[in-house]
C-alpha cells in the first residue's frame, strides 16, 4: 500500500512539474515561425523568419508581430487539455503537438466546435 502511495505521489509530482516546465520553456524566449502546415498539405516555408513571432511572458501577456505589426494579448496554459489560449481582439487556441527548449509546434484552433480548419506553426527559438 505504502508503494502505491509513493508511486501515485510520484506521477503527480511529475505531472505538475511538467506543466510548470511548459509554462517556464513558453517564456523563455521569442519564438520565431519556422513554417506553417494547412491539413493535408506541405509545409510553407515562413521567408521571414525574423518578422513573425511570439513572445511568452510570465505576467501574462503575449507579444505578436507579424511583418512589423505588433500587438499584446493576454495568454493562459491549460495543463488538462495541452492547450494555450491567447485573448485579444479574437481568442485562438494553441494546442501543443510538441515542445522543446528550442522547437514549439502547435495546433492552431480559431474555434474549438469546428475544428476542421486547423493549422499546424512550428516555431523555433534562436
Amino acid at each position: 500500500m505504502k508503494k502505491l502511495v509513493l508511486v501515485l505521489f510520484l506521477g503527480l509530482s511529475s505531472f505538475v512539474s511538467n506543466a510548470q516546465d511548459i509554462e517556464g520553456i513558453l517564456t523563455s524566449g521569442k519564438w520565431f515561425v519556422e513554417s506553417i502546415q494547412e491539413k493535408g498539405e506541405e509545409p510553407e516555408l515562413s521567408s521571414n523568419k525574423e518578422d513573425e513571432w511570439l513572445s511568452f511572458s510570465k505576467d501574462g501577456k503575449v507579444e505578436e508581430n507579424h511583418f512589423g505589426d505588433s500587438k499584446t494579448h493576454s495568454w493562459n496554459y491549460d495543463k488538462n487539455k495541452k492547450m494555450i489560449k491567447i485573448s485579444g481582439s479574437e481568442t485562438t487556441f494553441h494546442r501543443i503537438i510538441e515542445i522543446s527548449n528550442n522547437k514549439l509546434i502547435v495546433e492552431l484552433i480559431e474555434d474549438l466546435k469546428e475544428t476542421d480548419d486547423n493549422l499546424m506553426i512550428t516555431y523555433i527559438k534562436n
